[in-house]
């Protein structure tokens, strides 16, 4: 899985880089999952593996071997923790328990992936990385400069 993404800054050996969804996001069903509330770009932070600058353009990959893994800590653990507070609020017989069962459920999913995520980067082990600079592409020059 590749994304193409522009290096907004670059701090230490970390890169910031800012990604457009492509034209593929449009006909994916989990777009509004990678997109939420319409935001038309995301931004996230890898070692700068390639020595890249502010304003190139690079490839983004996510490993055939972290794939799996990776969609599991996005979509996967959350919905399973929903899930599991959905059941748990619904032993006291209340639709509002369990709303708030789910919720609670939901928010924990988040920060286990928040934590899983940090630390992860911390050891060096990102499921994305740089795989190579590359010219800024035709069909992003003209929204992004």
């Amino acid at each position: 899985m590749e994304e193409i993404g522009k290096i907004i800054e670059v701090k230490d050996n970390i890169v910031v880089i800012e990604i457009t969804p492509t034209d593929g996001c449009a006909r994916c069903s989990q777009v509004n999952i990678c997109h939420p509330a319409g935001k038309s770009k995301k931004t996230i932070e890898l070692p700068n593996t390639i020595n890249a600058q502010v304003n190139d353009w690079v490839k983004i990959e996510i490993s055939e071997k972290h794939r799996a893994l990776a969609i599991f800590l996005v979509l996967g653990l959350p919905i399973l923790l929903l899930l599991s507070g959905v059941l748990v609020g619904s032993h006291f017989q209340s639709d509002l328990l369990v709303f708030i069962g789910g919720t609670i459920g939901l928010l924990i999913g988040f920060i286990i992936v928040k934590i899983i995520n940090n630390y992860l980067s911390r050891k060096g082990k990102n499921l994305a990385f740089l795989k190579a600079k590359i010219p800024c592409p035709s069909n992003l020059s003209d929204k992004n400069n």
